[in-house]
């Protein structure tokens, strides 16, 4: 019983670490803000069978949870950006779930390796023995959005996607 309670305390610490982790994003410094959330799925089943989805504050975390995070940016400057790029690592303690990472304008790029990037059927990973296959979303290491449109002073936008927790 003890063990279970020290991989349920690790698991909501490992939840909490990822939610603040840092994200990289290249833009003019001091010009787009961000808020990052995250939100525990829960589902429901009406009488007449029908299923529904919501997303409430995390509390407690538990393996196979569904989390989605929503990273909200900002333009806080004078000036209209363009070209923003938005990097964010894939907690260790998650799986990503295929298809999820979303965002109005933007390009959705994945790597294996946190550094390269390229479209979810593009990634290769490759074992110690040189064997190499088509990644699958739980080899994805981080995520990448490219914002095409122009955000103008005052704008905001955001970008989503989903992980099960391990």
């Amino acid at each position: 019983m003890k063990t279970q309670k020290q991989k349920t305390l690790f698991t909501i610490l490992i939840f909490a670490f990822s939610v603040f982790v840092t994200m990289n994003a290249y833009a003019e410094d001091g010009a787009i803000r961000f808020s990052n959330n995250a939100f525990k799925q829960v589902i429901s089943k009406a009488a007449d069978g029908t299923v529904q989805y919501d997303y409430i504050e995390p509390g407690l975390v538990l393996p196979d949870d569904v989390i989605l995070y929503e990273i909200v940016f900002e333009n806080i400057s004078d000036q209209e950006i363009s070209n923003i790029v938005i990097n964010n690592p894939i907690a260790n303690n998650s799986i990503y779930r295929d298809s999820s990472a979303a965002g109005d304008s933007t390009d959705v790029t994945f790597s294996v390796d946190g550094e390269s990037f390229a479209v979810a059927g593009a990634l290769t990973v490759k074992d110690s023995s040189g064997k190499s296959w088509q990644a699958k979303p739980e080899d994805y290491k981080a995520i990448r959005w490219l914002y095409k449109n122009v955000l103008k002073p005052g704008e905001k936008s955001k970008v989503t996607y989903k992980t099960s927790i391990k």
